[in-house]
């Protein structure tokens, strides 16, 4: 188990920053590592950084805390700060531990920190790896999606590929298809890509599925040909040649 978990703080609201490195400063168990005012520069961090938690708020300006989630394929322990209640179910969706309404105080934050590190250990006592190397495994054998306002678990084995819809995707399974109100850059972020690739700017295949493929096209099992986007095509050739 790690020393110390390393988290940032995202908010755009002063006032939250500035009650946050209070109460994290004297946890001697977190080492706050960042904080930004916006979603995006977050992320960007989090590319080259690694994170284990993250403070975050809802309503911001531009991309939103919800949204920013969304757009990340591996999440981090999250704690929502935020003075509206009514995201509580919707945030659950990712890895939300915690959700703390504005203003809160001490007593409130050391619970949500309670949370986090009972999770934590949970996770890590999951592991079989090598004892040097701790990793936490997080659960790819299915997607939760947002469909006529209804969330719905939607296993990865079921899904032969997803079509970009206008603003939403139409995601086919073996047993039927759904519309969600999800971009495909969004959804493409919570599929693993060891499993699925984008083969075209409107489609993404399950790897699995593929038949053959035959000049610009590739057939998958359930019998559809999709087209092949020029940008795409040698990762996928390279990956079928394998």
């Amino acid at each position: 188990m790690r020393e110390r978990l390393s988290c940032i703080v995202v908010d755009d609201e002063e006032g939250a920053h500035l009650v946050l490195h209070h109460y994290i400063k004297d946890i001697r168990k977190l080492e706050l590592k960042a904080s930004f005012y916006n979603p995006v520069q977050a992320m960007d961090y989090m590319y080259d950084h690694e994170v284990d938690l993250i403070f975050l708020d809802i309503n911001m300006p531009g991309l939103n805390g919800l949204e920013m989630l969304r757009a990340l394929s591996n999440p981090p322990f999250v704690i929502l700060t935020t003075a509206y209640k009514e995201y509580a179910l919707e945030s659950y969706e990712y890895r939300v531990v915690d959700y703390l309404v504005k203003p809160f105080d001490i007593k409130r934050f050391m619970a949500a920190i309670d949370h986090v590190f009972s999770r934590y250990s949970t996770a890590v006592k999951s592991v079989v790896s090598d004892p040097a190397v701790i990793q936490i495994i997080v659960p790819s054998s299915s997607v939760v999606v947002k469909v006529d306002g209804d969330f719905v678990r939607i296993m990865c084995k079921d899904i032969v590929y997803i079509q970009s819809w206008g603003n939403y995707v139409k995601i086919f399974t073996a047993s039927g298809s759904h519309i969600s109100s999800l971009t495909t850059a969004e959804m493409e972020q919570k599929l693993d890509k060891a499993v699925f690739m984008r083969i075209h700017k409107s489609y993404i295949i399950s790897l699995e599925r593929i038949r053959r493929i035959s000049g610009g096209l590739v057939e998958l099992d359930s019998g559809e040909r999709l087209p092949i986007g020029s940008t795409y095509r040698r990762e996928l050739l390279a990956y079928f040649q394998k």
